[in-house]
């Protein structure tokens, strides 16, 4: 089981959660999603993956989700 954990960066809304938590559900193998939003206008996501996601396709994925909107979600992967 591989464990992924992040932050994404400009999250300010029930439909930027939505947004978020469909990237994570769209990734190969994900799982036990953990998500909460901080009053930073983060996300603080960890899932879980029988599979391995590559960080770029992880960040791809959720900055693909800010298209069309007023955001710009990136991706700050917590310290190791």
């Amino acid at each position: 089981m591989h464990r992924y954990e992040f932050a994404v960066r400009d999250v300010t809304c029930e439909k930027c959660d939505a947004r978020i938590r469909d990237a994570v559900e769209g990734l190969p193998g994900a799982a036990r999603i953990e998500y909460v939003r901080t009053p930073e206008d983060e996300a603080l996501v960890s899932f879980e993956s029988d599979e391995a996601i590559p960080p770029d396709a992880i960040e791809r994925a959720i900055e693909a989700k800010s298209a069309g909107t007023e955001h710009d979600y990136r991706v700050r992967w917590a310290a190791a």
